[in-house]
C-alpha cells in the first residue's frame, strides 16, 4: 500500500492521504496441513531401515518489527483519509442475481431499479436493496421467493438541447418514450459478519482468508448513493456538486473524482476516500470542440464555406475518432460513436432511402427537418463501421462523461497538475466535503436500511518527523558528512 504523508513541524496537524500505520495490519498466521498419522517410508540410502516422519501442527507467524515502531524524531499528530465503519454484529446480507432484458444503458438501469422497488415492495418484502448496476442485488431482508420475475415500464425522456448556432427546428423536443424491461431475480447466497470479525480480530491460530464476498457486498452498499447521484467511470465517481471542473484547453476539462473503498484494519473496517483529477472531453458541439482542439479551425464559424485538405481531414478525423455523440435535430435516446469522416464534403453526399431512391443529404435535412446545413464543405461523421451512416458535424454534441483519449499537450498536462497540487488543508477540506456532501457515501438511505454508521471524522494517527539522511561527500580523497539544509530540500 502506498503511503502519501504530508508532515508539518510544530503543533499544526497534518494529513496522511492514504496511509495506515504498520501496526494496523492484521497478524496473519498460516498452518501447514498435518501429515497422516504413522507415515513411514523406506529410504534406499539407509540400508533398508525404516525411517518414520511426523509433523506437528505449528503456526507460521509474521516477523515483528525489530524497533517496535521507532523512537527517533519529534512526535506529530496525523490524519489519515480513513473513516471508521461500524456495522451491526448480527447483520446478514442476502445476495441475488439480477438479469435485465433488453440490456439497458447505464443511465436507464438506475431508473429500472427505482421503479422495481417502488412498484413491487410486497414481493421484495419491503426491502430497498443495493444494486451495483450490473447483476447483483444485496438486501438486508429475504425476498418473498427465491426466484422472481417482473416487467417494468420506463418512460425515457428524449428531450435534447437546442441546435448549435441558434438554429431552431419545427417540432417539439419533449416527448417520452415508453419501454418495457423484463427482470429476473434469483437468490444466490447469504452471508454474515462472522468471517469478517474473525479476520479482523485474528481469533484462533488458523489463518483466515479475507471474506471478499462480504466486503464486496458492503462496498456496493456504500457506493449506492454516489451511483445514483454521480457519473461513474470505472470505480471512480464524478459530480458537478463537487465544483471541481475546470477547462484545461483543447476541448478538454479537468474533472475531480473521488474513489471510495473498504479496507479491513486492526481498528476495524474503514472507508478509504481519495481524490484525483482526470481529463474529460467537454460536453459541447462538435464544431465548437474542433475550434478549441485544432488551430487551423479556430475561425471556422466566420468561414462557413471552408473546406479541408487531405492532411487537414486526417487531423480532424484523428481528433474525433471513437468519441460518443448524440444528435439534436431529432428525437432519440441513442448515442453514436464516431468511426471516422466521409471522403466527400457534405454537399456532395447522397444516400439511399427505404425505397432505394437516392437522396441528397443537404436536401433531405431541409425537407425533413426544415434545417439548412451551414458547413456544407466539411465532411460528415461516419457513425458505422460496416455501412454508410452520415451525420453532419454541426448537429452533433459530445456526450458527457467521456475520458479524454490520446496524449495531453504540455499545456493541458500542466493545468491538470496545477489542479491536482493542493496544500494539506485544502485536500483535507475536499475529502471531508465529499464524505459529508449529498453525493458522498455516508448520505442516502442505505445507512439506515443496512444499519451501519460511517464516521465523518478522519482517523487520527501518531507519527514522527525524521531528520534528513546524512550525505557522504568526497572531495580529493577527503570524505565528510553533510546534512542537507531546509533550502536544499525545497
Amino acid at each position: 500500500m502506498k503511503k502519501k504523508t504530508g508532515e508539518r513541524h510544530g503543533n499544526k496537524k497534518c494529513i496522511a492521504t492514504s496511509s495506515v500505520s504498520d501496526s494496523q495490519f492484521p497478524l496473519l498466521t498460516m498452518t501447514p496441513p498435518a501429515a497422516p498419522e504413522g507415515l513411514q517410508w523406506r529410504n534406499k540410502a539407509s540400508n533398508g531401515r525404516k525411517m518414520s516422519f511426523s509433523t506437528k501442527k505449528k503456526a507460521l507467524v509474521a516477523v515483528n518489527r525489530p524497533d517496535s515502531g521507532g523512537v527517533e524524531g519529534p512526535g506529530v499528530s496525523l490524519l489519515a483519509n480513513h473513516f471508521l465503519v461500524k456495522i451491526d454484529l448480527f447483520l446478514k446480507i442476502y445476495h441475488y442475481n439480477v438479469e435485465i432484458s433488453p440490456n439497458p444503458s447505464k443511465d436507464v438501469v438506475r431508473m429500472i431499479k427505482q421503479e422495481l422497488v417502488e412498484s413491487n415492495s410486497g414481493f421484495l418484502s419491503g426491502a430497498h436493496p443495493a444494486y451495483d448496476g450490473r447483476k447483483n442485488f444485496y438486501s438486508l431482508i429475504e425476498f418473498e421467493n427465491d426466484k422472481l420475475e417482473f416487467f417494468v415500464s420506463i418512460s425515457i425522456s428524449t428531450a435534447k438541447s437546442g441546435l448549435p448556432f441558434g438554429e431552431t427546428i419545427g417540432f417539439q423536443l419533449n416527448r417520452n418514450q415508453l419501454k418495457v424491461f423484463r427482470i429476473n431475480i434469483r437468490h444466490v447466497s447469504k452471508f454474515d459478519r462472522k468471517e469478517l470479525s474473525s479476520y479482523i480480530s485474528n481469533e484462533g491460530d488458523d489463518w483466515i482468508p479475507l471474506p471478499q464476498d462480504y466486503l464486496h457486498a458492503l462496498d456496493v452498499i456504500l457506493r449506492e448513493n454516489p451511483m445514483e447521484k454521480c457519473i461513474s467511470v470505472g470505480r471512480s465517481f464524478y459530480s458537478s456538486l463537487m465544483a471541481g471542473t475546470k477547462e484545461i484547453g483543447g476541448g478538454a476539462i479537468g474533472w475531480r473524482d473521488f474513489f471510495p473503498s473498504l479496507r479491513p484494519t486492526q481498528q476495524g473496517l474503514v472507508l478509504n476516500v481519495d481524490t484525483s483529477i482526470t481529463a474529460f472531453y467537454e460536453s459541447i458541439g462538435v464544431i465548437s470542440y474542433l475550434q478549441k482542439r485544432i488551430d487551423f479551425l479556430r475561425d471556422l464559424t466566420q468561414r462557413k464555406t471552408r473546406s479541408l485538405t487531405d492532411e487537414e481531414r486526417k487531423e480532424v478525423e484523428k481528433a474525433l475518432r471513437n468519441i460518443r455523440v448524440f444528435v439534436c435535430h431529432r428525437e432519440t435516446v441513442q448515442r453514436y460513436r464516431a468511426y471516422g469522416l466521409t471522403e466527400e464534403a457534405t454537399e456532395n453526399l447522397y444516400f439511399a432511402d427505404r425505397d432505394r431512391k437516392n437522396l441528397k443529404l443537404v436536401n433531405y435535412f431541409k425537407d425533413r427537418y426544415n434545417y439548412d446545413i451551414q458547413f456544407q464543405n466539411l465532411p460528415c461523421l461516419q457513425i458505422s463501421g460496416s455501412k454508410p451512416c452520415y451525420l453532419p458535424m454541426e448537429l452533433c454534441m459530445i456526450c458527457e462523461g467521456q475520458k479524454f483519449l490520446g496524449k495531453l499537450s504540455d499545456d493541458q498536462a500542466a493545468r491538470i497538475l496545477k489542479m491536482a497540487c493542493q496544500r494539506t488543508k485544502e485536500r483535507k477540506a475536499i475529502i471531508n466535503g465529499i464524505v459529508r456532501g449529498p453525493a458522498g457515501p455516508t448520505n442516502g438511505n442505505q445507512a439506515e436500511e443496512f444499519k451501519f454508521h460511517v464516521s465523518r471524522e478522519m482517523t487520527r494517527l501518531n507519527g514522527r518527523i525524521l531528520q534528513p539522511p546524512k550525505l557522504k561527500l568526497g572531495d580529493g580523497g577527503n570524505i565528510k558528512d553533510i546534512t542537507p539544509s531546509h533550502q536544499d530540500r525545497q
